[in-house]
């Protein structure tokens, strides 16, 4: 949860970003870290900005 929205404002709770990304946080995009440690983002609109799946995997 937000901190503006009563979210706890600690190290767990946050998110290092650029000026520019952190910019477009008060311009009304998400950021938000999963219990797994991944993160999700999403645009003003409340639709989710996904990351696609590499083009080529690894080598083996």
């Amino acid at each position: 949860m937000h901190w503006l929205d009563g979210g706890e404002t600690n190290l767990a709770n946050s998110a290092l970003l650029c000026e520019r990304h952190h910019t477009k946080v008060h311009h009304g995009f998400r950021v938000e870290r999963r219990p797994d440690g991944r993160w999700r983002t999403w645009r003003p609109d409340g639709t989710e900005i996904g990351v696609p799946p590499p083009l080529l995997q690894p080598a083996a």
